[in-house]
């Protein structure tokens, strides 16, 4: 199915409109995006340079406290002292350091706490670390040293501290397992690998103050760092940005496509009255389209020369149909006057010759009648006949010119095929004529008026005789059959034929005869007509004349007559 002008703009004008904003607000959201995250991610990264550059302090730092407390620890010879000596004197120099745990580990044995969970740790400097895997100590990550002891094989001493960072607003620490730091901010894990794998700005709300973070990778290790800092509340993150534009993006759509929507209707209305205007010149009602009312009006210089052109073919049209029907109503007066003449012309020569023939033989008698001769009876019968023959053609001219309509009776075909078969046998004039009545109709029923048909036999059969007066054999063919939805009746005779185009043996007054009247076959039609049927001429193999009568088949519940049936 092809599509109309008017889905093609529309569906064009939305692709276009699509197409053009999402290039711009995606080119918006870019230069805008990169800009802000251009920005956060300095201040940031430097938030993050602190935190590790501090954390690799308090791991210096914390080292160092360790090296001087092993040295400290052989020098007063710790492992002299029994258990509560030891425990007391650990105890009194990790409150002195600020320390959260120590431990001495003897060949992977703790010596301090044996029955605690704590586990010798495996160090990774600038790590922070869980000291075990549940419990307290298991919550947060610590720095962690470890020094060796050097009074006593295997045995190594390991401290541990929180971290504390300076001058950084937001700070967190987290690894695979959750969070190893975090001063103020405690967010899912979910998140926080989220935020991770994003490598973007994010925005989040704390005590009603914004924070603008970002996540980074700590070198070396597997853990994570996100730092943050205190925001202005109109600052907005990436993910705004691009929420932002997307609706943006949609508003704009949507308003363009209403504004194309109006201006698509303000182009096509224009275009809507062309066509309503050619619609109406094609149903034959030729009528300008008004230029000075809408849509017209201020439609554009093209629309408004199509429609100049249109309203100037629409008058060229009016002028030459009026002047068609000028010439037409001419015609046909010219015509019927014409056939007047022929008419008059015809009927002139008919009467003319009956009358010339009354006129000598009234004179004829008159003179007679003057020498007192005697006039004998017989020699008015020919005046009788003649006046007769003029009673005819009068007659004839009533019937053809009053048209009155059959009256039509449902019939069975084969009986009003016998009915006529049987009346023509009996005519007189045919006694000496082959009359052959022949019938392959499956019986149905027509609507026929029977004393007409008598009347139409009558002329026909009567011209055929005429036609086979000079033959040897007289014989005359009468075949009904049937066609689709009509009956057929074809009457045949081997006479000369036409001495015209047989088209012409239906106009009235129109006779080869010299005592024709040249209105029998045009009553014939006319009987034929009011039947709602056809008549038709034609000579077959050049010997044989035909004239074929087609008359409709009746429904079988017909009851109708054949006024109502038309």
């Amino acid at each position: 199915m092809s599509i109309g002008i008017r889905l093609k703009i529309a569906l064009g004008f939305a692709l276009l409109t699509i197409v053009v904003v999402s290039a711009v607000s995606f080119w918006a959201a870019q230069s805008l995006g990169v800009s802000v995250d251009s920005s956060d991610f300095d201040k940031l990264e430097s938030l993050k340079s602190s935190a590790t550059r501090q954390l690799n302090q308090a791991q210096q730092e914390l080292d160092r406290i360790g090296e001087e407390a092993a040295n400290a620890l052989a020098d007063m010879n710790f492992f002299a002292h029994d258990s509560d000596q030891q425990q007391r004197l650990a105890e009194k120099l990790k409150t002195s350091l600020n320390l959260d745990w120590l431990e001495i580990f003897q060949q992977g044995q703790a010596i301090l706490q044996p029955n605690s969970s704590f586990a010798q740790p495996t160090l990774t400097p600038g790590r922070l670390l869980r000291l075990t895997s549940s419990g307290p100590f298991s919550y947060r990550g610590y720095l962690v040293t470890a020094s060796h002891i050097s009074s006593i094989n295997h045995t190594t001493l390991f401290l541990a501290r929180k971290p504390e960072f300076k001058d950084i607003p937001l700070l967190c620490i987290f690894d695979q397992s959750g969070i190893l730091y975090s001063d103020r901010y405690l967010p899912e894990p979910e998140f926080l690998k989220k935020l991770r794998l994003d490598s973007v700005t994010d925005q989040i709300m704390i005590d009603n103050e914004v924070f603008r973070i970002r996540a980074f990778q700590l070198p070396d290790t597997l853990d994570g760092l996100v730092t943050g800092y205190a925001a202005q509340r109109a600052t907005i993150s990436r993910a705004d940005i691009d929420q932002l534009m997307l609706r943006l993006a949609v508003l704009e759509v949507v308003g363009l496509l209403i504004l194309g929507y109006f201006l698509g209707r303000r182009m096509l209305s224009p275009l809507n009255s062309l066509r309503h205007g050619i619609e109406q010149v094609a149903a034959g009602h030729w009528k300008e389209i008004p230029l000075n009312e809408p849509p017209m009006k201020n439609s554009g210089d093209e629309i408004e020369t199509v429609a100049h052109s249109f309203n100037h073919m629409v008058r060229e049209l009016t002028l030459a149909q009026n002047r068609l029907i000028e010439v037409q109503k001419e015609l046909a007066t010219k015509e019927k006057m014409a056939a007047l003449g022929r008419f008059s012309a015809g009927i002139a020569h008919e009467i003319n010759n009956p009358l010339g023939t009354i006129l000598v033989t009234a004179g004829m008698l008159k003179e007679a009648s003057a020498k007192d001769a005697r006039i004998l009876p017989e020699e008015f019968d020919e005046i009788i006949e003649e006046v007769k023959r003029c009673r005819d053609i009068i007659s004839t001219l009533r019937t053809y010119t009053s048209r009155t309509q059959p009256s039509l009776a449902r019939m069975r075909f084969s009986a009003f095929f016998d009915e006529m078969a049987q009346q023509m046998r009996s005519v007189a004039e045919f006694s000496g004529t082959e009359l052959a009545f022949s019938s392959t109709v499956i019986d149905g029923y027509l609507l026929v008026d029977l004393k007409a048909m008598h009347q139409v036999f009558h002329n026909l059969i009567r011209n055929a005789c005429e036609a086979i007066s000079g033959s040897t054999v007289r014989h005359i063919d009468i075949i009904a059959g049937q066609e689709g939805g009509h009956y057929t009746l074809r009457f045949q005779d081997t006479g000369p034929g036409f001495q015209c185009l047989p088209e012409h043996i239906f106009e009235p007054l129109f006779t080869t005869k010299a005592q024709g009247t040249g209105l029998g076959l045009v009553i014939c039609q006319a009987i034929i007509d009011g039947h709602l049927g056809c008549i038709e001429a034609s000579r077959i193999d050049n010997n044989i004349t035909e004239f074929c009568i087609r008359l409709p088949i009746a429904r079988p519940d017909s009851e109708k007559s054949g006024e109502d049936q038309r």
